[in-house]
């Protein structure tokens, strides 16, 4: 069986609505930090380290509808995964996909039947990135927008 792989490589998207670059790239390596950090508790099959780079309400669910709460359910989930021989037999693979949630807010829009002002837009994107021949592309985006009265 191969290794679950749950830590999957950012596309950082969102970023680029900050206003500062340093921020950005701050940001950026963070994020990175934790993905590297949680990407090593798998490959050390460190049900400890995994679990801290998740918050303490989090939700976690694999492809086989298992469903956790919170950091406690999560590590004591992966602390039996990781013990087991058919687990630990499985080798991961190169990430092919990745997943990026962002959150945007877009003020002055104007419609363009009726020419009048439209509300402000808050939107939250979620898109599903996959690497087919050594290329990105998106392969999924949703887009649920927040209307926010006057």
């Amino acid at each position: 069986m191969t290794r679950l792989r749950i830590v999957l490589p950012i596309v950082l998207l969102a970023l680029t609505l900050q206003p500062a670059h340093a921020q950005q790239s701050t940001d950026e390596a963070a994020i990175r930090a934790v993905l590297a950090r949680e990407t090593e508790g798998w490959n050390k099959f460190d049900p400890k380290e995994v679990v801290s780079t998740f918050t303490e309400d989090a939700i976690w669910q694999n492809p086989f509808g298992v469903r956790l709460h919170g950091r406690a359910e999560l590590e004591k989930f992966l602390t039996d995964l990781l013990a087991r021989p058919g687990f630990r037999a499985g080798t991961s693979t190169a990430p092919t996909s990745a997943v990026v949630w962002s959150d945007e807010r877009i003020d002055g829009l104007i419609n363009d039947l009726s020419g009048h002002p439209m509300q402000p837009r808050h939107s939250y994107y979620l898109k599903v990135l996959v690497k087919k021949d050594g290329e990105w592309k998106i392969s999924d985006a949703l887009i649920m927008d927040i209307v926010h009265p006057k």
